[in-house]
């Protein structure tokens, strides 16, 4: 019934927008997949129309293959995620690098597709759905003081998610803890620059953005960097109010107990993002944060499949 409901409504929304653009039968059928909830299907066609020189540059192709694998990580027990021998280890990762794509595609869909109405504003609960869920497996690694493996999950959930610094402020905060002290401190000072009084948290990050800034607020005073200290410190008064009991120690305490009880009687959570046995940034150089993609690609290589999907050399 609820497949019904939804390839009904998607049928409205094709007919509407009909007569403002030409459809396109590729698209549509990703469209019709992901409705039909058959996400593996999304994301294996997804993949072969970014091989193709017309679709590798539309927006739609990167995020309904981010949808799909999203999904996926979301049902362990009938698709095969999660595990280090499963056909997709890393559903979380992979679903965040699209989204990526998404972002970045969606800045030159002018140019290469004048026609497509779709926006960023479409996707706000997608936006949202990944930053929460990105947020919470960051902030239980955090607590089982796995801080590497928690900013490479805020990293790219950053960069997926590019309106939301409260992900970058915690990016910064996971840095700082994990000793890459260079990229942490600047991530810290960005997020600052764009988190005021007036800024209006996103349900998913809320909770955690005075516990945050309160860490963000201890490191910068001992860098003797006073005036972003003391506005993180000022801050911490006005973002209190979304979650008061992250500044109570006794409270925050048997939080981070409860959380690390979840995650070791939890072993699909654990393998969510990274494999357990996985040895993190095994070949770092000193302060220095490797990152490894899903397909066990360099974030360099990431980055490099985006120029490409822009159309770049």
């Amino acid at each position: 019934m609820r497949n019904i409901l939804l390839l009904s409504i998607a049928l409205t929304l094709i007919t509407a927008k009909s007569f403002a653009q030409k459809t396109d039968k590729k698209i549509d059928n990703l469209m019709f997949l992901f409705v039909d909830e058959k996400y593996e299907d999304v994301v294996w066609k997804g993949m072969n129309l970014m091989q193709n020189d017309k679709y590798k540059r539309h927006p739609a192709v990167y995020l309904y293959t981010s949808k799909g694998y999203y999904e996926m990580s979301r049902q362990p027990g009938k698709f095969s995620v999660g595990e280090k021998d499963s056909k997709h280890p890393k559903p979380l990762k992979m679903s965040q690098k699209y989204l990526i794509k998404y972002v970045k595609t969606m800045k030159k869909v002018g140019k290469y597709f004048p026609d497509y109405t779709g926006t960023i504003d479409d996707n706000k609960e997608f936006f949202t759905a990944i930053a929460d869920t990105s947020n919470k497996l960051a902030q239980t690694l955090f607590v089982m003081n796995k801080e590497r493996k928690a900013a490479s999950i805020y990293k790219y959930a950053f960069r997926a998610v590019p309106m939301d610094p409260v992900l970058q402020l915690w990016q910064g905060v996971c840095e700082v803890k994990s000793q890459n002290t260079v990229e942490g401190e600047k991530n810290l000072k960005a997020a600052l620059k764009n988190i005021d009084e007036t800024f209006i948290p996103n349900k998913a990050t809320s909770p955690v953005i005075a516990k945050g800034l309160l860490l963000a607020e201890e490191y910068l005073r001992t860098k003797g960097d006073y005036e972003n200290a003391d506005k993180a410190k000022k801050l911490v008064q006005v973002f209190k109010k979304y979650d008061p009991d992250e500044l109570d120690k006794k409270k925050m305490e048997e939080r981070n107990a409860k959380l690390k009880k979840e995650a070791e009687e939890n072993s699909v959570m654990r393998q969510f993002y990274s494999d357990e046995n996985d040895e993190d940034n095994k070949n770092k150089k000193k302060g220095k944060l490797i990152i490894e993609d899903g397909d066990g690609s360099t974030e360099l290589e990431l980055d490099r499949l985006e120029k490409e999907a822009e159309g770049g050399k």
